[in-house]
């Protein structure tokens, strides 16, 4: 059980892929006070945590009852990624109706379908499936602490790469965020 736990930890958290939460939280963040990021950074793992716990423990079901096909999901996860990759990319910042709505807004948009987006998603599902949800749910407790504690500590990280070193990590990230988009959506078309 524990090896599967360490494989199903593992797995998860490269998926979540600590380093594009972060690129993504520090274009999101920008101008809040750390205070308020740290809120964000908690409230974001949180909303991620729903969509894994279900989806690990009813996940077929949902989609079934639903009638929405992974590859549809792959798809609307897929477009989103490239309009977050287009804003990381080039610095864009979309129009945002009220201040308190954006810091909601930023918390769901890295929590899902950043940390918990469909490759997430699809993985749980085939982790309970072979581990069991119970192994798969513990493993997915321990990446989304991990997930957390970057987040958290998202200034001092900061502090240490530079802002030069940020806008390079947001830029690169961008693009391959966009590449993800662009590849969930064919992956998802196909399907």
């Amino acid at each position: 059980m524990l090896l599967e736990f360490v494989q199903a930890f593992i797995l998860l958290y490269v998926i979540m892929d600590p380093l594009l939460s972060l690129a993504a939280f520090f274009s999101l963040t920008k101008g809040i006070p750390k205070g308020e990021c740290r809120k964000i950074a908690t409230q974001a793992v949180l909303i991620a945590a729903v969509p894994l716990f279900l989806f690990i423990y009813i996940g077929n079901g949902i989609l079934t009852v639903l009638s929405v096909s992974m590859g549809s999901f792959e798809v609307a996860g897929g477009i989103i990624l490239i309009l977050l990759g287009v804003q990381m990319a080039l610095g864009i910042t979309f129009p945002r109706e009220h201040e308190d709505n954006d810091r909601s807004a930023i918390a769901v948009v890295i929590g899902t379908p950043l940390i918990t987006g469909p490759a997430v998603i699809a993985t749980s599902i085939l982790l309970a499936d072979k581990f069991g949800r119970e192994t798969t749910a513990l493993a997915g407790l321990a990446a989304l602490f991990g997930m957390w504690l970057v987040l958290r500590f998202a200034s001092l990280i900061h502090g240490r790469l530079g802002r030069t070193g940020i806008k390079v990590l947001s830029t690169m990230m961008g693009i391959i965020t966009i590449a993800w988009g662009v590849d969930f959506i064919r992956t998802g078309l196909a399907a």
